[in-house]
């Protein structure tokens, strides 16, 4: 560990870490299965009530913007307590909206405090590890948290058989509770007082576009980002074609989503296997070109009828499960250059992240013509993007391997304590 005063076990520390990046995955995922029953009781268009999940994406890109510096500045403790308080209470008041604009404005808020819990986890990984341990552990968090994506829509559909939809939201707001005791209770902060930043406006922006310039980050970034565009188009597009389209029951639909969860679980796997073994940067351009296969397949499919659900499901999942790949490397890649200012590198990688996928849902709603077609032609065109990101905005070097690249830091004043 780089930061010898964090005592916390490793394995403690990433199965806390791993529970409190589940909220993001359960704030998104256990509704889904309610988006049709939703829309019917609010009365609106499902089209509508799919931009509640474009309005989470989207503020969680963001907060990010905000909390990244200020964890930089105050410390990751500091920015977590209060995110899970404001996650607790905008769930309770989702629970109470009665119109898709209502839901609409919480949810925005949701993913406000939602961005302040996961923004400061990667940069807590990186304050404590060193590059290639950073990663193997990200890849760890990645393995703990499936099990929310892959329990929440079977949990959810398995809820509406017993409750109405609101008490998804209150479900989320025990879950935050609980959250909240094991962080405040367990853990300790990460960024000691000497290394943390004091930054003014003019830093910030010199800060943010440190990272935005660095081509050899950014193209990992960006790779990544499109890829979860393309994921977010499923996840906002799949209720539909799932349950309307092909008629699959509410409460079955968790089991088809699970398939998604279970495969990136597996590729994330062999991923950890094969760090060390292989450079991060081949394992994650792996993952974007399987990805733009898969892509390409559901569009066919997708446009012809071949296959019917199967042909939808399969090359659904494909896609899906490269997050195994293209996640932790992508993130362990771009914070390396970076070390002073962990938390403010990831914000920019969450708002460019999180931004893509927030318009990509938004697509998906606003395109919505009865087909699968709307959400595979955004899933392979997203796909399509992350592989030329990865080809060309980084440079040649960015092809090739591992090679070290210059650091690109910003010159940050440490706090005074120091």
């Amino acid at each position: 560990m780089t930061n010898t005063e964090f005592t916390l076990n490793r394995r403690l520390l990433v199965l806390i870490l791993g529970t409190l990046t589940c909220l993001g995955p359960l704030a998104i995922d256990l509704y889904l299965p309610a988006m049709p029953e939703i829309a019917r009781s609010m009365g609106e268009p499902l089209g509508r009530i799919q931009l509640t999940l474009s309005a989470y994406t989207i503020g969680f890109a963001l907060g990010q913007v905000v909390f990244g510096p200020l964890s930089d500045r105050y410390g990751r403790m500091k920015i977590i307590l209060p995110g899970l308080v404001g996650y607790v209470i905008t769930n309770i008041l989702s629970s109470m909206a009665t119109t898709a604009n209502e839901l609409i404005l919480i949810r925005c808020l949701q993913a406000l405090a939602g961005a302040a819990v996961m923004v400061c986890i990667p940069a807590m990984v990186r304050d404590i590890f060193p590059r290639q341990e950073c990663a193997k552990v990200l890849s760890s968090i990645l393995l703990v948290m499936t099990v929310a994506p892959l329990a929440a829509p079977i949990l959810g559909g398995q809820i509406l058989r017993f409750a109405d939809w609101p008490a998804l939201f209150w479900f989320m707001a025990a879950a935050g509770v609980v959250a909240f005791a094991l962080a405040f209770l367990l853990l300790k902060e990460s960024l000691p007082e000497e290394r943390r930043t004091q930054m003014n406006p003019r830093q910030l922006v010199q800060a943010y576009t440190s990272v935005l310039t660095h081509r050899q980050a950014m193209s990992c970034i960006l790779a990544h980002g499109f890829f979860f565009g393309g994921m977010f188009a499923f996840v906002s597009g799949s209720p539909f074609v799932y349950i309307e389209l092909y008629g699959v029951p509410a409460d079955q639909y968790g089991y088809l989503f699970g398939l998604n969860i279970l495969g990136m679980g597996l590729c994330n796997f062999i991923n950890m296997r094969l760090m060390g073994r292989l450079p991060l940067k081949k394992l994650l351009r792996f993952g974007c070109y399987t990805a733009g296969v898969a892509g390409l397949i559901l569009i066919f499919n997708a446009g012809t009828g071949f296959g019917g659900l199967a042909g939808i499901v399969v090359p659904a999942v494909m896609f899906v499960s490269c997050m195994g790949f293209t996640g932790p490397n992508s993130n362990a890649l771009a914070l390396e250059n970076f070390p002073k200012i962990a938390g403010t590198a990831n914000a920019a990688a969450g708002v460019l992240r999180f931004g893509i996928g927030g318009i990509s849902a938004g697509l998906a709603g606003l395109l919505h013509n009865g087909t699968a077609v709307p959400m595979a032609g955004l899933m392979a065109g997203c796909a399509i993007l992350s592989v030329l990101c990865l080809t060309f905005v980084g440079g040649k070097q960015n092809v090739e391997g591992d090679a070290d690249h210059p650091e690109l830091e910003v010159d940050m004043p440490v706090s005074k304590a120091a």
